[in-house]
């Protein structure tokens, strides 16, 4: 079978925009953005973030929507998206890993990156993986998009979500933003992607001001 492409329903976009995500980001005390992006409305723009959740799916609507102001596409592990098919129609697309399709959908990826109005959003893991993690790693494909758009330009942005309760009864998710301006390649990306990661980390260590000793070191 082909890939699940994505089937945007203008109705179905309006409830997502206001049932859905108001109803997945309702387990959160509060969504925080932090760092400025400037985000050029000529040029598509590639965002990758941390995938610890499906509530964050939420998390990357609502960025798109707020911040980026861009169409959002975003690229679905295979599985989760036929466990849940209302996703293509506010602009999700399946990968299967595992399955000749992956290159359809790597080729479908790189044709969206032309499209200035688009945000195209992938979880560079590949699948849900614990936020505690130390590191993020890089699953392959990135490489082919890359040679794909070599002279499609683009931004890329990197997304970091960290949660934490404090003083809420609920968590506040903090978003924390940057753009990557180095070398299209996954090996210069991932590199640079946990090298912002561990920046994100020491940052929310430091909230509510603990002693400096019980922060970790900085590698």
């Amino acid at each position: 079978m082909p890939m699940i492409k994505d089937s945007p329903n203008k109705l179905i976009k309006w409830l997502a925009r206001g049932i859905g995500e108001p109803w997945v980001l309702r387990h959160f005390a509060s969504v925080k953005f932090i760092g400025e992006l400037s985000v050029k409305q000529d040029r598509s723009c590639l965002m990758l973030m941390n995938h610890y959740s499906f509530n964050d799916g939420g998390i990357l609507h609502r960025l798109c929507r707020v911040i980026l102001k861009k169409q959002l596409k975003a690229m679905v592990i295979d599985s989760q998206l036929k466990a849940f098919p209302i996703l293509k129609y506010v602009g999700c697309f399946s990968v299967d890993k595992k399955s000749r399709k992956m290159i359809e959908s790597l080729n479908y990826a790189s044709e969206l990156l032309r499209d200035p109005t688009i945000m195209l959003g992938i979880y560079p893991q590949g699948g849900l993986f614990s936020m505690h993690l130390n590191k993020i790693h890089f699953v392959s494909g990135f490489d082919y998009i890359f040679k794909r758009t070599e002279t499609t330009p683009f931004q890329v942005f990197f997304g970091v979500t960290l949660l934490d309760y404090l003083e809420s009864f609920k968590p506040i998710a903090r978003v924390y933003l940057t753009e990557y301006h180095g070398e299209r390649s996954t090996e210069q990306m991932e590199e640079a992607y946990n090298l912002f990661y561990s920046e994100c980390k020491h940052k929310h260590q430091r909230l509510y001001n603990p002693p400096e000793r019980v922060i970790d070191t900085k590698p």
